[in-house]
């Protein structure tokens, strides 16, 4: 939470008007909800971790995941290793796989629709901060969305940035760094990423992503 100072500066020998944004100071409830989080978060993260990817350690992490308010279809896979920082914001489709050691900044909601593979070590990021002054650019944080639709495939080691949308059908290939929308049926990669052809419906490729 941040609030607005303004402070009134001499530049040149003449007096100008700056606002700068000050942290607004936080009551002892909110802090007390915050660490409760953070711990809540530390929890679900090691719980995830410490049991396999095995049939059981599946429906564990399924189960505590739930628990912690993500909504996962029962038919989702997740392995373990994954950052979850606040599971009430994951929505996870039918037959999912979310493979190892990805990190999900789930300070906005992550939406994966039906047969969304995700690469591991992929990294999807809802938060962004608004640019501030020089004292300190990284000014007030706002969450964003993201959502990825129904059969896309998301390779090993991409980062997918606030507000993006990547459309049905689509393949992310590894590595890539989203910064905007990916159309349906198409194939992105790079840095940032841009599409490098269009999918048929129907089409099969050989590994690539």
């Amino acid at each position: 939470m941040h609030s607005e100072r303004v402070e009134l500066r001499v530049c040149n020998g003449n007096p100008q008007r700056a606002s700068t944004l000050a942290p607004k100071p936080r009551s002892t409830s909110d802090r007390v909800r915050s660490t409760l989080q953070r711990v809540g978060t530390h929890l679900l993260t090691g719980v995830s971790a410490s049991v396999g990817d095995d049939i059981v350690g599946r429906a564990i992490r399924r189960r505590v995941l739930r628990f912690a308010g993500a909504r996962l279809h029962r038919s989702a896979q997740l392995m373990g290793g994954t950052y979850f920082s606040r599971a009430t914001n994951l929505r996870v489709g039918e037959r999912c796989l979310i493979n190892r050691s990805c990190y999900l900044d789930l300070h906005g909601t992550i939406t994966l629709g039906d047969d969304v593979v995700l690469g591991h070590g992929t990294a999807i990021i809802t938060s962004r901060h608004h640019l501030g002054p020089e004292e300190r650019r990284a000014g007030v944080v706002e969450s964003v969305p993201v959502t990825i639709n129904t059969g896309a495939w998301v390779g090993a080691n991409v980062t997918i940035l606030p507000g993006v949308t990547v459309g049905r059908g689509a393949v992310v290939a590894a590595g890539a760094v989203v910064i905007r929308d990916v159309p349906a049926n198409s194939l992105v990669a790079g840095v940032p990423a841009r599409v490098v052809r269009k999918l048929d419906q129907h089409a099969e490729l050989p590994p690539s992503a």
